[in-house]
């Protein structure tokens, strides 16, 4: 069972925070005075954790919280401890000592106050967006804020620092009145709060692998959890962690999705819906040379010029289409195994299902998020060879399927091609350019070098895809589908080709890895080209529409209508640790993680420098406030 660097690093330290043992038996008054103070603040900080994570909880939740709140006290506290241990024993060292240990405990104490305040007015906990928000002139100003708002925190930073002067005194007074002596001896404190902190780690990775959801939702609550998780481990046994299927929501959970049950209108058709989402598909693979049963088809429809995916990788960019929601939810859906109202509600019309990919449901986690209430027998993946090989069988699949479909019920297949995924595997009669790199070693390879031939291998692969589609497309005119058929085709998200320095997708919000095409067809819908900015979060919205519900597109989605869009407006996209802001001008890259607070990134819109970054935010700050809304909208505050 792997176990969390936190607890290596609590054999180490805990001894001092706790009870100050140290290694070297340290017994002198001031290292006792300064033990004794990091006492206090373990116990403030244990208590506040608990504060910010309160709530109804089942039993066992709560007790992990106990456990939680143990752990990430230490850790929270421990670089203060470091520190100013170290001052201490420096030549009079000890006021500095002392006053270091007081601002650090100060500050520490100030931002889990401010991730708190965070966490329950937004539902999230304090990260690199929000930090830059609210350090940027005029940020506390966007987000409703007042200069009576910097006033109270200020107040409040003058009071935390009281307090640890106060918690100096006391620690001093207890130790010249020789009270406090019940306190354990330091090599119980470090063996107990050890076992506290392996009890943790294995709790939450236990309660990952069994999908124990009370655990993973008391996780959410504790400020920069790590979690851990045992999938390589289990992998590597052969064991499969067995999946929740359900169509409830959960209880307790911090999600408000939707926020309104779904209305139908009065005689509303179900049609059939046929999804594609095909791997790496950027923008410009969709002509009449690369792709032309596609771009035939497109004629047909709605082909959309200026959309984009909601992420530069497979997971936000596929969560963001059928959610149509920022990706930046991912984690509080996949802890709540939440899927989406979409799929929900197929399933209580009675829907058929033919659910196919060439990749895995379980990496990215498809099975615990858009899938996760979905029956096996419906999910089938194949991923048994090069890309190619796995589209052309899983194509004729999804086509048996629709030709076998009762025609007396809707039905929805989903297929996920990958022939355009690194490395590029095509057949030869798809050699289209012929000048590719025929041997694409990535140990050998120079990549820079080679990267026009690369990219060739790309586009005979994207002629491969365009085939299968083909072959999909031909099946439905046969059996008279297409006048009962919402078709969606799109991208995952884009890729580069070394046109701003990358290779691939997932390393930044350049418009390659982020432009995907998008064809939609519908019954009764009229071909057209548009060119207004469009996204992902928009597809949900749009199939929800046509297939008759009449909520506002705000109860579940913060997307809009693909037949009705807007002009002008932004656009987010997200990867594992950030949330990209697209406008019409500038593009800012903002980091989600808690410890990327200074790796903001702005540009123009088309990916070029700008002269003055803090110019541009200052510009674009109201629509930071709109963007952290969007972040926000479906949590329970």
């Amino acid at each position: 069972m792997p176990v969390h660097e936190s607890s290596v690093l609590g054999v180490v330290l805990c001894r001092g925070v706790l009870v100050g043992g140290g290694c070297m038996g340290d017994t002198s008054s001031n290292s006792a005075v300064l033990r004794r103070f990091f006492l206090f603040n373990f116990w403030i900080l244990f208590g506040v954790i608990l504060f910010v994570a309160r709530g109804d909880k089942p039993f066992v939740a709560f007790s992990f919280l106990l456990l939680a709140a143990a752990g990430y006290a230490f850790i929270y506290l421990a670089p203060a401890w470091l520190l100013s241990r170290l001052v201490l024993i420096l030549p009079g060292g000890r006021m500095p000592a002392f006053l270091l240990a007081c601002l650090l405990s100060a500050a520490t104490l100030f931002l889990l106050y401010l991730d708190g305040f965070i966490y329950h007015l937004y539902g999230f906990h304090l990260n690199g967006f929000v930090w830059n928000l609210l350090t940027t002139p005029g940020g506390i100003e966007s987000m409703g804020g007042s200069d009576g708002t910097e006033i109270a925190v200020a107040v409040i930073a003058v009071a935390l620092v009281a307090l640890q002067a106060g918690l100096f005194w006391l620690a001093r007074m207890s130790l010249q009145r020789g009270t406090l002596q019940w306190l354990p001896r330091a090599r119980w404190a470090v063996l107990a709060l050890f076992l506290v902190m392996v009890a943790e780690r294995g709790a939450y990775g236990v309660s990952h692998y069994t999908a124990y959801r009370p655990v993973l939702l008391a996780a959410q609550h504790v400020p920069f959890y790590i979690p851990t998780t045992f999938r390589g481990f289990a992998k590597k046994i052969g064991l499969k962690p067995g999946r929740n299927v359900s169509l409830s929501t959960v209880e307790g959970g911090k999600l408000n999705y939707p926020k309104a049950p779904l209305l139908l209108a009065d005689g509303a058709r179900p049609w059939n819906i046929v999804w594609i989402a095909c791997e790496s598909l950027r923008a410009d693979m969709l002509t009449p040379e690369i792709m032309p049963n596609l771009w035939r088809f497109a004629e047909r429809g709605r082909r959309f010029t200026n959309h984009i995916s909601g992420g530069n990788g497979t997971r936000m960019g596929v969560f963001s289409m059928f959610y149509g929601l920022p990706g930046s939810y991912w984690f509080s859906f996949m802890d709540e195994r939440r899927s989406p109202v979409l799929i929900d509600m197929l399933q209580q019309r009675d829907y058929q299902f033919g659910i196919y990919t060439s990749a895995k449901f379980t990496y990215p986690e498809f099975d615990k998020t858009v899938w996760a209430g979905m029956p096996q027998e419906f999910l089938h993946a194949d991923d048994a060879g090069v890309g190619w090989e796995r589209d052309r069988r899983n194509a004729g699949r999804m086509i048996e399927f629709i030709e076998g479909a009762d025609r007396n019920k809707p039905f929805m297949s989903f297929m996920f091609f990958e022939s355009a995924h690194a490395r590029y595997y095509f057949p030869p009669e798809n050699e289209i350019r012929k000048d590719f790199l025929a041997d694409f070693n990535y140990a050998t390879v120079d990549i820079e070098e080679n990267i026009d031939k690369i990219f060739n291998r790309y586009i005979n692969a994207a002629n491969h895809l365009d085939g299968q589609i083909g072959r999909v497309i031909t099946s439905l005119e046969q059996q008279g589908l297409l006048d009962s058929t919402l078709i969606v085709i799109t991208g995952d998200h884009g890729e580069e080709f070394m046109e701003r320095g990358r290779w691939g997708h997932n390393s930044e919000f350049h418009n390659e890895q982020i432009n995907t095409p998008l064809v939609l067809f519908a019954p009764g819908v009229s071909p057209a080209v548009i060119d207004a900015p469009t996204s992902h979060v928009d597809l949900a919205p749009t199939v929800m529409s046509l297939l008759g519900v009449v909520n506002p597109a705000s109860d579940y989605s913060t997307g809009v209508n693909l037949l009705d869009p807007i002009p002008n407006r932004y656009r987010l996209v997200a990867s594992w640790d950030a949330l990209g802001y697209v406008g019409s001008d500038y593009k800012v890259a903002m980091p989600l993680a808690a410890g990327g607070v200074f790796e903001m990134a702005v540009s123009t819109a088309d990916d070029m420098p700008v002269d003055d970054e803090s110019a541009v935010m200052a510009l674009l700050q109201p629509k930071m406030a709109d963007v952290l809304n969007d972040m926000s909208a479906f949590y329970r505050k």
